[in-house]
């Protein structure tokens, strides 16, 4: 006979991270809100709980499962796979990580993105969409990664250069390389980056070059602030895998080798139209003077 499923989730202890899940799932809860335009108190009223209440569970303090689940029907979203699809992630026996590979599992992933305080993206494969310019063509890989989902949730607003000091870019320097294969965006993009890179409130872009030896975890990856907790997302085909606590390690120690190789976009973005030699050769210096072999 199978164990009933646990209705409740425990809380974090003293100085404990929050469990993924519930990190995730509130964040999603609090973007679903806010995309209703109810307020807190409105939101915890549906449910017969208090705001603070409402606070403590969209800030990774979720301890009910159900109240979840009253949520998402209270904000129209009453389709049997999303609401089947958060009380399983809620069961989650790892308490420090989450693989979501459930329906909405985008929407989830765009609704941590937009609340994050700071953000760290690493990609190895393409130019991430927030700082793409309009006509950057969606090729299958990207497709692929994107999983082919509608967003119900929107995304994190494109970072400009009056909105990017919280958020730093790190590159493979083969994502330039790639993006040479495509002429008709080629001068717009760098022209785009650039314009990003030098702007006093623009985000930090760094490039990493092959020669650091950076061997990408995944082909997109975040270290982002959520609520004032830590965590750690590696965004595959399909799928996003999420971790708290002492499990971020790992993800944290690549995340901060990769800014340790990085060389400042501006730095290497008179070179790139030289070819990938000049690049290692601009890229020399900056890591030599970062005491790497």
């Amino acid at each position: 006979m199978k164990s009933p499923s646990p209705s409740k989730i425990r809380p974090p202890r003293e100085g404990e991270a929050p469990a993924a899940a519930a990190l995730v799932i509130g964040a999603y809860l609090r973007a679903m809100r806010l995309a209703r335009g109810l307020s807190g108190d409105d939101a915890a009223w549906t449910i017969g709980r208090s705001a603070a209440t409402l606070s403590r569970l969209e800030t990774g303090r979720l301890h009910r499962i159900a109240d979840a689940t009253e949520l998402l029907e209270s904000y129209g979203a009453a389709d049997r796979h999303s609401l089947t699809a958060v009380e399983y992630l809620l069961q989650e026996p790892h308490r420090h990580i989450l693989s979501d590979h459930a329906p909405g599992w985008l929407d989830r992933l765009h609704a941590c993105l937009r609340q994050a305080d700071t953000m760290v993206i690493y990609s190895s494969v393409s130019i991430p969409h927030v700082v793409r310019v309009p006509t950057y063509p969606t090729d299958i890989l990207t497709q692929r990664l994107r999983g082919g989902e509608p967003n119900r949730v929107h995304p994190r607003a494109s970072v400009t250069v009056d909105n990017g000091e919280s958020v730093t870019l790190l590159m493979d320097e083969l994502v330039l390389e790639r993006l040479r294969s495509q002429p008709s965006v080629w001068s717009a993009q760098l022209s785009h980056l650039r314009q990003l890179a030098t702007s006093a409130q623009g985000p930090r872009i760094l490039v990493v070059p092959l020669e650091a030896g950076v061997i990408p975890l995944a082909s997109l990856m975040y270290r982002m602030t959520l609520h004032g907790h830590d965590l750690v997302v590696q965004e595959g085909a399909g799928f996003a895998l999420y971790y708290t606590g002492d499990d971020a390690v790992q993800g944290r120690h690549f995340l901060q080798t990769a800014l340790a190789a990085g060389v400042p976009f501006e730095q290497t973005a008179v070179y790139l139209d030289e070819g990938p030699a000049r690049f290692t050769e601009a890229a020399a210096g900056p890591v030599s003077s970062r005491g790497r072999a």
